[in-house]
């Protein structure tokens, strides 16, 4: 059901992206309103692709524990309740074949551990399509608040930006449950110390439009980094140049997703 919801999510983002820009097209808008359309379209591609690419594992996952239970288990039995069913069979037989049948089914237990590797995989896949569903709800109240600002000016606006951080922010340490975390804190800090006199300078200087953009961008940025920050917080790992070594390792996973 939510990967479901997810592809007709990534469907819809996808049309009205491809809508937007033919009318940017038709209008000769300016650049920037094609580059948010081009963002808008990119996160649709990626929505729908993900999701497709989590129920293709949900399928597989599936029909791998059908093949189980056919190949193995049934074919196991089968002869064993024929014979039963039959009659044809007495104490002895039944005693042999049910002994047979133990030694091969702690000879698979030895040897083929499949059946629990792959009910890890699937919960792994279930808590990553609740996820990727939180993370879509998330990004329609952050969208929702962003078009607000484009469409109506308000006072106070430039620190009233910092709202469009402090929602991943929310998110992000929800997710990891990181609010006792002195890093988590000074993560938040960071857009309310530099946000609204870098929007106030930006807005004097190249304009309210380009500045959007760069807000809307740095935002997302701002999300990814902290995730995968407090990814790293949670599982202990800690030093080294930060930046530099998940800037690389995320470019390198977007890579091998496409390649994929």
């Amino acid at each position: 059901m939510v990967v479901a919801i997810a592809i007709v999510v990534g469907v819809f983002i996808l049309g009205l992206s491809l809508i937007s820009l033919y009318n940017d097209f038709i209008t000769e808008r300016d650049i920037q309103y094609l580059i948010v359309d081009l963002i808008f379209f990119g996160f649709g591609l990626l929505l729908l692709c993900g999701s497709l690419k989590i129920y293709k594992r949900l399928l597989m996952l599936s029909v791998a524990t059908e093949s189980i239970f056919e190949d193995v288990m049934y074919r196991r039995l089968k002869p064993l309740i024929d014979m039963v069913a039959s009659g044809a069979i007495d104490l002895n037989e039944v005693k042999t074949m049910v002994t047979s049948l133990e030694k091969r089914l702690d000879k698979m237990e030895e040897t083929l551990t499949k059946p629990a590797e792959v009910a890890v995989p699937e919960r792994i896949v279930y808590n990553k399509s609740a996820f990727y569903m939180r993370t879509v709800i998330t990004l329609f109240v952050f969208l929702g608040i962003y078009n607000f600002y484009l469409s109506y000016t308000v006072p106070y606006e430039p620190y009233l930006y910092t709202i469009l951080y402090i929602i991943w922010w929310v998110f992000v340490t929800m997710e990891f449950n990181m609010f006792h975390k002195v890093e988590a804190w000074v993560v938040f800090g960071i857009p309310i110390l530099i946000v609204p006199s870098s929007s106030l300078i930006m807005i004097a200087t190249i304009g309210y439009t380009p500045s959007m953009g760069i807000i809307f961008a740095t935002s997302l940025i701002y999300a990814y980094l902290y995730y995968i920050y407090a990814k790293s917080l949670s599982s202990g790992k800690k030093g080294g140049n930060f930046l530099n070594e998940k800037m690389k390792e995320g470019f390198g996973k977007i890579v091998r997703w496409f390649k994929s």
